[in-house]
């Protein structure tokens, strides 16, 4: 396996995902709706989270957690986005607050989201999830906002894979991932060299590069969930504080 790591690195995106979905406005847009969509996607376990811990049931949660979604995405509501509510997070919690203390007024509304999953939602996987990450402590609002980073992490660090992987580098992204998080050699880098036919050397500048197209795709997924380039570095730091917290 050759020792370059050699990826087009891509900038941040002049036009994130949100900011997108907020130009757009009246959620018509193709762009603006896959946008939507994929940042739901990524980020509805929060979501259930913030319901579990306000008290509603496994199965109310979800139901709370897929009507939201699908009303977000079909109703144009999106076009009540605010530079108050700049960041994704916000909104969505803004937004999804609302709606549960409203669903008791929706007398007509259906279960299960009217009977159309907006997507599949590993229900019995999250809810052991939300068992582990519960403590006496936790608010829903914090709940919530830790859920929110730990996604944003794990969309990041599988975005990281997948290219290594689609480069041919799978192998080596398994034997350095774990190295990811730290700021030196650590013990072990000589057997996974050797096993990976690298020099230590070599292995070293892998780690590097890794870390540094991490930090990079990080920023880029930030950058999908902020209004502006002027955001990022803010919501990377409330971030890190949000996981250390933890």
């Amino acid at each position: 396996m050759a020792a370059a790591d050699n990826f087009n690195a891509p900038g941040i995106f002049l036009t994130t995902r949100w900011s997108c979905v907020v130009m757009a406005g009246d959620g018509e847009g193709r762009e603006a709706r896959s946008a939507l969509e994929t940042l739901c996607r990524d980020y509805w376990r929060p979501l259930y989270y913030y319901a579990r811990r306000s008290g509603q049931s496994p199965e109310d949660a979800e139901d709370l957690t897929q009507g939201f979604i699908m009303g977000l995405l079909e109703s144009g509501s999106i076009a009540r986005a605010t530079p108050e509510r700049g960041r994704f997070r916000t909104f969505l919690l803004s937004s999804f607050g609302n709606f549960m203390a409203n669903r008791h007024r929706e007398q007509s509304t259906q279960k299960r989201g009217g009977g159309m999953a907006a997507f599949s939602i590993e229900a019995e996987e999250t809810e052991t999830a939300f068992a582990l990450e519960m403590t006496d402590s936790a608010t829903p609002e914090s709940l919530y906002e830790r859920s929110w980073a730990l996604a944003l992490l794990d969309s990041v660090m599988e975005r990281l894979k997948q290219e290594y992987i689609e480069a041919d580098r799978g192998e080596l992204f398994s034997a350095v991932q774990p190295y990811l998080a730290g700021g030196g050699p650590r013990p072990g880098y000589a057997k996974i060299a050797a096993a990976l036919g690298l020099s230590e050397s070599a292995l070293g500048v892998a780690v590097h590069r890794m870390r540094k197209r991490y930090a990079a795709m990080l920023r880029e997924e930030i950058a999908g969930t902020v209004a502006g380039e002027e955001e990022v570095d803010d919501e990377l730091q409330h971030l890190m504080q949000v996981v250390s917290a933890g």
